[in-house]
């Protein structure tokens, strides 16, 4: 049996197909996995920004809270 260029092509090709399927199935976990990945990275996002502003949210308030303390106290110092 004598191998023409042509039957090599053939030969070529199949296997580049093949091996074109292998790396695709392969795209598609990487696809699945980086999808778990950012889901995980974007609900650590999320409890770091509610530890964060957690405090954030209490020094605001108690802020406003001094404030208006304050400003009470000046309103009954400037009525006297």
């Amino acid at each position: 049996m004598t191998w023409e260029p042509t039957d090599i092509m053939m030969g070529l090709y199949i296997a580049v197909a093949v091996m074109l399927i292998v790396v695709l199935y392969h795209v598609i976990f990487i696809v699945v996995d980086l999808r778990k990945i950012s889901r995980r990275i974007e609900n650590l996002s999320k409890e770091v920004e509610t530890v964060l502003l957690k405090p954030l949210n209490m020094t605001d308030k108690a802020l406003e809270w001094m404030v208006d303390f304050f400003q009470q106290k000046a309103e009954k110092h400037q009525k006297k």
